[in-house]
């Protein structure tokens, strides 16, 4: 995990990782950076928490995304009853740098997700919010419109049928308003500029992010940030989205 994160591209805008020794430690982190991912194994028993406490609980209620990285839930206890909502799940046989380099960006800042898909559900249909919240979980990396439909179990012809008979945009268009929420949700977690968000998420130099920019919104990253940035992006999003 620390190999993962702290020598690929997202370590430039994640910072180095902290290890902690059990769950009381990971709570107290937590609480100290706020909104920041921490990779958990629920099953995990430490002699230094405290016995009479469910080590899970610790997190309910704190302000983090939980990467779940187990094979299944601790002895005894279903997902229900942890009670947990994690942010990402990361299977052991599935930690390849790339996947645990994704799940942790996924993460960072993952209310603004969470609250973003709220929002497309109260205003489109359910097949609109599937074919968007799969959109954006890729948006991570580079995505083409056939991985998409390839992720939705469809061909990438009836993707584009299925997006026109629903009166949203394109696959394509889909996938650049993504990519855009996700470097500037990145860039509004971390504190860096948009710019180094882009080359850590796989855009080949920051002139390419400006010129996507520029075609979606009519102007520069700049520009858009002075406007409302993430918000601005966030209900340009909602209004193409939005039932008709």
């Amino acid at each position: 995990m620390r190999v993962a994160v702290d020598s690929g591209p997202a370590s430039r805008i994640i910072g180095p990782t902290i290890v902690a020794s059990g769950w009381q430690e990971l709570g107290d982190l937590a609480k100290a950076h706020e909104r920041s991912p921490a990779v958990v194994d629920p099953g995990f028993r430490s002699p230094a928490d405290p016995p009479q406490a469910d080590s899970i609980r610790l997190f309910r209620g704190l302000p983090t995304a939980l990467v779940c990285y187990a094979d299944a839930s601790p002895p005894g206890k279903s997902s229900e009853e942890l009670d947990i909502a994690f942010a990402v799940t990361l299977r052991p046989g599935d930690d390849d740098f790339d996947a645990i380099e994704s799940a942790v960006l996924r993460a960072a800042g993952a209310h603004r997700v969470r609250r973003l898909l709220d929002d497309v559900a109260k205003r489109a249909s359910s097949d609109v919010e599937r074919i968007f919240a799969r959109v954006l979980a890729m948006s991570i990396r580079p995505c083409t419109v056939p991985a998409v439909a390839a992720r939705l179990g469809m061909s990438t012809r009836t993707l584009l049928r299925r997006c026109a008979v629903l009166g949203i945009p394109s696959p394509k268009r889909l996938c650049s308003m993504a990519r855009i929420f996700t470097v500037e949700r990145l860039a509004e977690w971390s504190g860096q500029p948009s710019g180094a968000v882009a080359l850590a998420l796989g855009f080949s130099d920051y002139a390419n992010y400006r010129r996507l920019v520029r075609r979606m919104f009519g102007a520069p990253p700049s520009v858009v940030r002075e406007r409302g940035g993430l918000g601005l992006v966030t209900m340009a999003i909602l209004r193409e989205l939005a039932a008709r």
